[in-house]
């Protein structure tokens, strides 16, 4: 064996067609051009739309947009809007003799004025079309589950949330009714005298039509591809890689795992084989068959810790063998830059050894190998005749081969 350099652009590039399905708030942007997105243009709606609405709300033009409002609310768009006012002694207004006359005639004061002044109004399609975005960003930032955890994009989705928020605020802002924009009122802010003055709220309004409303799959798919979302953490990055590599190695050995879409932290994959039997590939999610007899959560307890989870391996593969038992197999994946593969390995090992004693109820029942120990690296390949196995990736196929096939 031998260690292997970890280049994270290199990493990024060679799973870049698969890697933009997980998004996290922990993600961070990339050198636009390592992603390729094509499976997007086959994903069923629901998943575009929330890919889409994260998207939209970490794009330039909405950050754009929201830094442009203080100035926005000092030249806000105004037009005039005239009602009928009686007065006796003050004018505000053109008077409208027809109706003051015939009020006189009716009996009303011979003093009576009937005028109409002018308001300055604020409902404006330009307005209209800036209100409904603040509402926009809003329901989408919440949409997200983002807000109020740990995270580079969830930061920045965040901040631009509670910016929506407190400009909703504004006493100038709270006059215009939040109505739908019609085609025609669009066209009316795209050709108006104020299109300048309003071009940051057009192009967010367009980002939003492209992204959210209309659900364009190429937009969403260029978005993808040009802003390039992907974790910060390096452990994370090789996790991903290993999954990948272990959905890969069961569709050789005759699994056919269901379709990867949008996924954000845990992940389960199902597959089934053609004579019947099946398979979960569990990704940050622990099964009940291990957290229901957990060691580690019972002796916690036991001293009036507060509740919390069981350990949690990074991957666990749940199947039936062909003698129609079930099995398990928990996998570690460790990544480290200093120690290289062998200390790798040696963490992998330690963590799975840790696993057998807290998940010792369900693993005793069994087969060996219950473990599975990728290191970065080269050159390390699994023995199938030990409790755990440990291997690099190029020799994932191989080892699940020993145990799954």
């Amino acid at each position: 064996m031998k260690d292997r350099p970890w280049h994270r652009a290199e990493q990024i590039t060679e799973i870049g067609s698969r890697i933009w399905q997980y998004v996290s708030p922990a993600s961070a942007p990339e050198d636009e051009g390592v992603l390729a997105a094509t499976a997007l243009l086959r994903w069923p709606a629901e998943d575009v739309a929330r890919l889409g609405a994260i998207h939209f709300l970490l794009s330039p033009e909405v950050g754009t947009f929201l830094a442009d409002i203080p100035d926005l609310l000092r030249r806000l768009t105004t037009s005039s809007n005239r009602q009928e006012e009686w007065s006796f002694d003050r004018l505000r207004g053109p008077v409208m003799w027809n109706r003051t006359l015939a009020l006189r005639a009716a009996g009303g004061a011979p003093s009576l004025w009937v005028t109409s002044p002018a308001r300055r109004v604020y409902q404006t399609p330009e307005n209209q079309m800036l209100v409904q975005l603040l509402h926009t960003i809003v329901e989408a930032g919440r949409d997200t589950g983002w807000l109020n955890v740990p995270g580079r994009l969830a930061t920045t989705v965040q901040e631009r949330v509670e910016a929506a928020e407190y400009w909703q605020q504004s006493r100038l802002l709270q006059t215009v009714e939040r109505t739908p924009l019609s085609p025609r009122d669009v066209m009316r802010v795209r050709s108006g005298r104020a299109r300048i003055r309003y071009a940051s709220v057009i192009a967010a309004h367009d980002r939003y039509e492209s992204l959210v409303r209309q659900l364009d799959r190429e937009e969403i798919r260029a978005a993808v591809e040009r802003v390039a979302l992907v974790t910060a953490s390096e452990g994370t990055l090789f996790e991903l890689i290993c999954l990948f590599g272990v959905i890969d190695a069961l569709n050789a050995l005759g699994w056919s795992p269901q379709p990867i879409r949008l996924f954000q932290g845990r992940l389960t994959v199902r597959a089934r084989r053609d004579d019947g039997r099946t398979l979960a590939l569990h990704y940050q999610a622990t099964p009940p068959a291990l957290t229901s007899v957990s060691i580690y959560g019972q002796v916690l307890a036991a001293h009036g810790f507060p509740r919390q989870g069981p350990l949690r391996p990074d991957m666990v593969i749940q199947w039936t063998d062909p003698s129609g038992q079930d099995r398990l197999l928990l996998t570690e994946c460790k990544l480290s830059e200093s120690g290289g593969v062998r200390h790798a390995a040696r963490q992998a090992l330690v963590d799975l050894l840790a696993y057998r004693r807290a998940f010792d109820t369900t693993l005793a029942r069994t087969k060996q190998p219950y473990g599975l120990g990728l290191a970065w690296g080269q050159g390390l390949a699994a023995s199938p005749d030990t409790e755990v196995m440990l291997c690099t990736p190029e020799h994932i196929d191989s080892a699940l081969a020993a145990v799954v096939s």
